[in-house]
């Protein structure tokens, strides 16, 4: 590791004291280097007298990283590897629950559900809560829609509801009883109707994680803050433990993490909190807001520092990035996004001497590009990036796509160009997800006759559907597999028999749930007939069937860690080895199952990811594409998703409003709460160009198309208006 010299702004960071500071760090500061810095300083300054710097980070991937760091520098000052610890919010939350169960109402052996598990009891509560309350939801819909068609789509809009109501409650300490309560004292059957919705969900949702006695993300973090706040002792004991809090990413922080490190920190502790308000990108699709970093640097008893010199990008680049904040902060037509969108933070270049110089001017380019249409901006990237990455092989490439849709388009333009390049985008899956199949599919092999183990095998493959045959209707397929009694009929049928008289007798099934069955059908043979292997040869069996190679590697990592248990107890079988792999999923034995791969970019490969997976990586090149009206709104009379005009704007943010205001969180005495929640998605997207526009060293391509695909037809858009004001910016520049 090369020796860390810090520039102004890092001096001060490394300058702390103690109490509270909060640090905004521009894009390509060297944040995570002073994190290190500092907490090594401390460390070897015995500033933690006995205990340990708590760094908390967003993502796994980034806690290695900084422990990585944190270890090599420390045998660099030939000091202990002591006296640090960090951790993610959910495995820090984990461990005082776990540490502390009888306190905290659990077992020691508490479930932890995965997005997967809590998803499918959402999908019950809603399907229970529906068949409760049709007259409810069926006067809701409009005059052409009716029957099936209107019952499928307000399942959907039933379940983001709810899911924006049980994120948002939970993380303001609301039980789904005292939300019901409280909304029912406002009386009147249209009063927060969505609001209420969402919280009788909320309750059935809560009833059954309950009866099973787990406890979702959302509530692990909520019961380590009960515990604190609960338990002064318990408190003063792990501030003793962690004498100094290390906030990462402190942008996306939601209100119970900021409840739990201020609880941890304690009134007079040291508590560092570093991020980058600019590139808050998770808050219209998570309880994250960057109002809680901005208003935490605006304390009197917090320490501001900024980290405002970057040596990534080109001065041209940079400008760019700056003239988008201040052009947003001043001349933006609507006051509320001038107020949200961005900390007025500029961007300045590193000075001379610094090791880290820009990239000269000289030597860079930004282009403004403008198509007819989608296939034509795909086409035109795919064969400009395929041909740089071929004349500049030394040299790094980006396509940055708003959705991941757009992204496998895209995936096939390029592959029809002969590029080299590397797909980011969902398929290559969390190791939650992957993990999470395979321990289901162990699961039913160690109990094929179990209750429901058809259904969720099922269920757990569908998002890796093996062979060319379709996985049916999903809800149709799983009530069919629910309701199938003798499973082993279904799956080994007695000669003479069809599979489907295993089923249950319905008037009609569809030809493709029928395939679909019988695929599965097929699989689960396969791997019934490998029980008898090693279970790391059983399970990489099974993996190799469903899993696509860059997910193998995290397959063998639960097979190795399988192996390794079976030889510890030589008497344990598939069931209790199945038990094993479901806490390894949980994240309780020792195997992190939310990890993420580390994605490097590759010089003379091509990297497809979306503007937001991007975040924390750069580029020498990258095209940023479809910046049109469509993706990047610029007022209120725009096209926004979610919005539905029956039902008067967007439901769920109708909800989330009206409980913020229960909250006494009042947003805007002008807006409607729809109107306040299409300000948002304003605000975040041009904090998301922000964030493509600073991915780029050198070079920086931004184009839009001027007619785009939605449904089956065509729909002429306009360039964003953001696009327009950076082009007329560049091209001033120029003159």
């Amino acid at each position: 590791m090369n020796q860390f010299q810090p520039r102004e702004g890092q001096r001060q960071i490394l300058d702390y004291q103690g109490g509270k500071m909060g640090v905004s760090a521009v894009p390509g500061s060297g944040k995570t280097a002073t994190i290190v810095a500092l907490a090594t300083r401390l460390i070897a300054e015995g500033y933690t007298e006995g205990g340990q710097v708590l760094i908390v980070t967003y993502q796994n991937a980034a806690v290695d990283n900084i422990r990585s760091r944190i270890r090599q520098r420390l045998e660099e000052m030939d000091l202990l590897q002591i006296g640090y610890d960090v951790r993610t919010l959910h495995s820090l939350s984990y461990g005082i629950v776990q540490a502390n169960s009888a306190l905290a109402g659990t077992t020691a052996e508490f479930a932890v559900l995965d997005e997967r598990s809590s998803g499918d009891l959402l999908d019950k509560a809603v399907r229970i809560w529906n068949a409760e309350n049709k007259s409810v939801w069926g006067r809701l819909g409009p005059g052409d829609y009716i029957g099936e068609r209107w019952e499928q789509e307000w399942r959907d809009i039933a379940r983001k509801v709810a899911k924006t109501v049980i994120t948002s409650a939970k993380n303001r300490r609301l039980r789904a009883e005292d939300l019901l309560a409280t909304i029912g004292e406002g009386g009147g059957d249209e009063l927060n109707q969505f609001l209420r919705i969402g919280a009788g969900i909320y309750q059935l949702y809560q009833q059954q994680i309950e009866t099973i006695g787990g406890l979702d993300f959302d509530d692990l973090v909520w019961r380590a803050v009960e515990l604190l706040d609960q338990y002064p002792d318990l408190c003063a004991r792990y501030r003793q433990r962690w004498p100094v809090v290390l906030e990462d990413e402190a942008q996306d922080s939601v209100p119970l993490q900021e409840d739990l490190l201020s609880l941890l920190a304690g009134p007079d502790g040291n508590w560092i909190r570093v991020g980058d308000p600019n590139q808050a990108i998770m808050s219209t699709f998570t309880a994250a807001d960057p109002r809680y970093l901005r208003r935490f640097l605006e304390r009197d008893d917090v320490e501001a520092q900024e980290m405002a010199i970057s040596g990534r990008c080109a001065p041209m680049i940079i400008g760019l990035a700056n003239f988008l904040v201040e052009w947003v902060s001043v001349e933006h037509p609507l006051e509320e996004v001038r107020e949200r969108a961005f900390r007025q933070q500029l961007i300045e270049r590193t000075e001379r001497g610094d090791p880290q110089q820009n990239p000269d001017d000289a030597d860079s380019a930004i282009g403004f590009r403008e198509y007819n249409n989608r296939q034509e901006e795909f086409s035109s990237i795919a064969r400009r990036s395929h041909a740089f990455v071929g004349k500049h092989p030394d040299l790094t490439v980006a396509i940055l796509v708003s959705t991941n849709r757009i992204g496998y388009e895209m995936a096939e333009h390029l592959r029809e160009a002969g590029a080299d390049f590397d797909e980011v985008l969902q398929s290559p899956r969390s190791a939650r997800q992957v993990s999470g199949a395979l321990c289901q599919v162990v699961q039913f092999l160690a109990e094929p006759l179990g209750r429901n183990h058809l259904e969720k095998a099922y269920r757990a493959l569908l998002g890796f559907w093996p062979g060319p045959t379709g996985p049916g209707e999903e809800e149709t397929v799983a009530t069919l597999l629910r309701s199938c009694y003798r499973p082993e009929a279904l799956l080994y049928p007695a000669p003479g028999t069809k599979m489907e008289e295993a089923l249950p007798p319905v008037d009609k099934v569809e030809v493709q749930d029928l395939e679909a069955i019988a695929h599965l059908c097929g699989y689960l043979r396969r791997w019934l007939r490998a029980v008898s292997l090693p279970v790391d040869q059983l399970l990489m069996t099974v993996a190799q069937d469903l899993l696509q190679e860059g997910d193998l590697a995290r397959a063998q990592n639960l097979a190795t860690y399988l192996r390794t248990r079976a030889d510890q107890n030589m008497d344990w079988r598939l069931p209790e080895l199945a038990r094993e792999l479901s806490l390894a999923v949980q994240g309780k034995a020792g195997v992190l199952a939310e990890e993420e791969d580390i994605f490097a970019p590759r010089p003379g490969r091509i990297s497809l990811t979306t503007m937001h997976k991007a975040k924390g990586m750069e580029w020498d090149l990258v095209y940023v594409m479809g910046v049109g009206g469509d993706w990047f709104p610029h007022d209120l009379d725009a096209r926004f998703l979610g919005e539905y005009e029956f039902l008067g704007g967007d439901p769920c943010e109708d909800a989330r409003a009206e409980l913020l205001g229960l909250t006494g969180e009042i947003g805007s005495v002008r807006l409607s709460a729809t109107d306040l929640a299409h300000v948002e998605v304003i605000a975040e997207r041009l904090r998301l160009l922000y964030v493509a526009i600073t991915r780029a060293r050198r070079y920086l391509a931004i184009s839009w198309s001027r007619e785009i695909p939605r449904a089956t037809r065509s729909f002429a858009v306009p360039a964003a208006e953001s696009f327009r004001q950076l082009e007329a910016y560049y091209q001033l520049q120029r003159q």
